[in-house]
């Protein structure tokens, strides 16, 4: 292949595709390769459905016969699936931006704590964080939520039907609670992919480093080896 491709395992919830989000194609300087993950929804993920193991493995088996240097996911609640994926494919798998943060927790001050906004932080649990390796006993963590938002819902459709600027005024309302819940924040992570079309404006807004799913698959294209 003449460049690195990233593979990427969708739910079946038709992902959002508006620029600067995570599988809209003009979004990467890099081509993607996408695929529906058979039974994979948000209901079942953020439920932390483990039945979808073998679905999960599945795809990425297929994406590695397709070619892609590396395979990530448009959630970050699979997670839990992070250990069987990555040791069926011989390519770098990380399943979830939850995984960058202890990269986030080491570029804050003694003292601060790394924000998480999630989809749904009611649902959001320490087994997550352990699937992508690290605990909140070691990193300090805040966590907030869209939940009960216009977005919230509408990103459960089959077809959600989500503009960037209900995403983005949805995705600040979010921080903006947080940030007031927990001033002691230093850095935020990003967990769902359908907010990385906000990340420009929340970064403007906070004034500290947020990291979400772009900045995985920039990482996870740059340090893959190319595939013949």
């Amino acid at each position: 292949m003449d460049k690195k491709t990233l593979g990427i395992l969708e739910l079946e919830n038709r992902p959002i595709s508006h620029f600067g989000a995570l599988c809209a194609p003009e979004t990467h300087q890099f081509p993607i390769k996408r695929l529906t993950v058979e039974g994979a929804n948000v209901a079942r993920l953020i439920a932390g459905d483990r039945s979808l193991k073998d679905a999960y493995v599945s795809g990425a088996r297929k994406l590695e016969s397709a070619g892609v240097s590396a395979i990530t996911t448009n959630c970050g609640f699979s997670s839990l699936h992070q250990a069987e994926v990555a040791a069926a494919v011989s390519v770098p798998v990380v399943l979830s931006s939850l995984a960058l943060v202890p990269l986030a927790a080491r570029s804050m001050r003694w003292g601060r704590k790394v924000g998480i906004l999630t989809y749904d932080s009611s649902k959001l649990a320490e087994h997550h964080f352990n699937a992508a390796g690290w605990s909140s006993k070691e990193i300090d963590v805040a966590i907030g939520g869209i939940e009960g938002s216009s977005t919230w819902r509408r990103l459960a459709d089959p077809c959600p039907d989500a503009p960037p600027d209900l995403i983005t005024s949805d995705v600040l309302a979010g921080v903006r609670a947080l940030f007031k819940r927990e001033p002691m924040i230093g850095a935020l992570v990003l967990e769902c992919a359908g907010f990385t079309l906000t990340t420009e404006i929340v970064r403007r807004e906070i004034g500290l480093l947020v990291a979400d799913f772009v900045t995985l698959a920039k990482m996870l294209i740059e340090v893959s080896p190319p595939r013949e």
